[in-house]
């Protein structure tokens, strides 16, 4: 799978708050998440699908 692009890092925010999104990478899969709203979505051949159908929610951290 390709990487995501560091520029397409730089100018990504979170679709709901808009919000910085950061990437998190676990073996094959990758995904980009909002630390603001809690939210994730895959990230498919180095494409975020930032759609509400592909949002998963994530546990608050404490």
């Amino acid at each position: 799978m390709p990487p995501l692009d560091a520029v397409l890092r730089d100018v990504l925010g979170c679709p709901r708050c808009k919000g910085p999104l950061t990437v998190h990478e676990d073996g094959p899969h990758t995904e980009v998440r909002c630390p603001r709203c809690h939210c994730a979505w895959p990230v498919e051949d180095g494409i975020p699908r930032l759609i509400p159908e592909r949002m998963t929610t994530l546990p608050p951290r404490d």
